[in-house]
């Protein structure tokens, strides 16, 4: 498995577990993995900083709830 996919599925399991900052995060390394690796229009490079902007979305409107 490359760093990508390590960290896409970290990410995944965090936001399923709803640890939404350590989903970010790694949301986050992703994306940098993949614009290192393959650039920044690539899909998996939109698709990992798209799942980070999802995660604080979700967390934002889950913190204006309480």
């Amino acid at each position: 498995m490359s760093d990508y996919d390590d960290r896409l599925a970290e990410a995944e399991h965090a936001e399923a577990d709803g640890r939404h900052r350590d989903a970010a995060h790694a949301y986050r390394r992703a994306g940098e993995a993949s614009r290192t690796e393959h650039g920044q229009f690539d899909s998996r490079t939109l698709d990992a900083f798209e799942g980070m902007a999802r995660v604080i979305a979700t967390a934002g409107e889950s913190e204006g709830t309480r």
